[in-house]
């Protein structure tokens, strides 16, 4: 199984932010098959594993050129996760109003509101907005810089937010919902 399919089955917001990271990867190299290689070989334990990990980086190059996304923006299976995550999000806020979810939400709504002050606007729901933020502060992090108490405490509200809805994501696709109207 590979680590993409991994994460998927565990967590879909930590697979989005893992496909966009794996996109930018992919754009670092400028889709070189042979760099794609070496870093696939540092961290696969195996030949088996390795030729299930190239196989869905090769995947991933062909699609992001079929697709028009070789210098930015992200493949067709991120928006569509976005959109059933968006979705999820409102059916648990309007239909369900799940009491753990709405407070995670209600936590989350000024850190957000906050975020779309700060930055140009352009994520279309807040559960992109949640997602973006969470990604701007894993390149923070990559790049060693310095991260205020302030927007982590404001991230761990968009994380705590997410994983709530990750759950609810995984309980759907595995078809052990149990939507209750309260």
């Amino acid at each position: 199984m590979t680590l993409a399919s991994q994460k998927i089955k565990q967590n879909i917001a930590e697979y989005i932010i893992f496909l966009w990271q794996m996109e930018d990867l992919v754009r670092a190299v400028n889709f070189d098959e042979d760099a794609i290689d070496s870093f696939v070989h540092s961290y696969v334990p195996d030949d088996t594993s390795f030729v299930e990990e190239k196989k869905w980086f090769v995947d991933l190059m062909q699609n992001m050129k079929k697709e028009g996304v070789e210098i930015r923006g992200h493949v067709t299976e991120v928006h569509e996760l976005i959109f059933e995550l968006n979705y999820l999000h409102n059916t648990m806020s309007n239909l369900v109003k799940d009491k753990t979810y709405l407070e995670l939400y209600r936590k989350a709504q000024p850190n957000i509101k906050d975020y779309i002050e700060r930055t140009d606007g352009k994520q279309t729901n807040d559960i992109e907005i949640c997602l973006t933020a969470l990604y701007g502060m894993l390149v923070l992090r990559l790049k060693k810089e310095v991260i205020s108490d302030e927007t982590t405490f404001a991230m761990q509200t968009f994380s705590n937010l997410l994983a709530r809805l990750a759950f609810h994501y995984r309980l759907m696709k595995q078809g052990e919902v149990n939507f209750t109207l309260n």
